[in-house]
């Protein structure tokens, strides 16, 4: 019988469970517009910023994984000279796995492309 979960699965649970545990304390400017005094009520901002940082998580979750380098070596301009990840490094996959996991990191970069660009074009 194959294992129930594998190391993958495992890192996934785990680094998941990190995101919801570990309160977000800033904010994006793409959503606030940069100012305080946006008409938007905090409380929906911070319903906006978790989502936006999923999206960067994933993506950097998935690039380091199946490449070995994140946004700031394929889209720079997604990063907005935010932290690189600490402790990120290239998975040992076989390589279907590797191919099935690069192709989730960039349907995460498409994913912040939109939200990013979608957000400044309605001026959100």
């Amino acid at each position: 019988m194959a294992e129930l979960f594998t190391s993958t699965t495992i890192a996934t649970i785990i680094a998941s469970l990190i995101l919801f545990l570990v309160p977000i304390s800033c904010s994006s400017p793409f959503i606030t517009d940069g100012s305080r005094d946006s008409p938007i009520p905090q409380s929906d901002i911070d319903l906006l910023e978790f989502p936006l940082n999923l999206e960067y998580f994933e993506a950097e979750f998935f690039l380091y994984g199946s490449m070995g380098r994140g946004l700031d070596n394929f889209a720079p301009n997604l990063t907005m000279g935010g932290p690189k990840p600490l402790g990120a490094k290239k998975a040992n996959l076989d390589p279907y796995t590797r191919d099935v996991i690069k192709q989730f990191a960039w349907q995460e970069v498409g994913h912040l492309r939109f939200d990013i660009f979608s957000h400044l074009w309605h001026g959100i």
